[in-house]
């Protein structure tokens, strides 16, 4: 699996504003802007669809970790929240996820394992731990 994003900015940093995009227009061109990151101004919020994306991806990997116990969801609920630090030290802020579901026949204890161990495979939870390369081109 290969999934994409872009984003296209025009100006400074706040005075300017963008969009951002999917391969597969599932976002598509949704402008942001300085404002609406963080003065809550209408527009997408980068953070925000990153959350959104963390939730699902988790809620994905706990329906599949029930099944190894061939256990079913009726649902499985996730919130994500992500609690961001300004500036570029080491500590990037925190992130806090809350799960609530309704599995039959699931205990307590299953419930525990399975979650932390969804928590620990789910494709983004390993992905903010990795190190990003980058491909920079200035064009003149």
């Amino acid at each position: 699996m290969i999934a994409k994003g872009a984003s296209r900015w025009t100006g400074n940093w706040k005075e300017g504003a963008g969009t951002l995009s999917t391969d597969n227009a599932t976002v598509s061109e949704a402008p942001y802007s300085y404002a609406s990151r963080f003065e809550g101004a209408p527009g997408a919020v980068p953070e925000q669809l990153l959350a959104a994306a963390y939730a699902g991806c988790l809620n994905q990997a706990f329906a599949n970790t029930f099944s190894w116990g061939n256990f079913t969801a009726e649902f499985i609920e996730t919130q994500v929240e992500i609690e961001l630090e300004p500036g570029y030290g080491d500590n990037p802020g925190h992130i806090h996820i809350t799960t609530t579901a309704k599995v039959p026949g699931l205990r307590e204890d299953q419930f525990e394992g399975f979650t932390q161990t969804a928590k620990k495979g789910c494709l983004i939870s390993r992905l903010l731990k990795i190190e990003a390369t980058m491909d920079a081109t200035l064009v003149p």
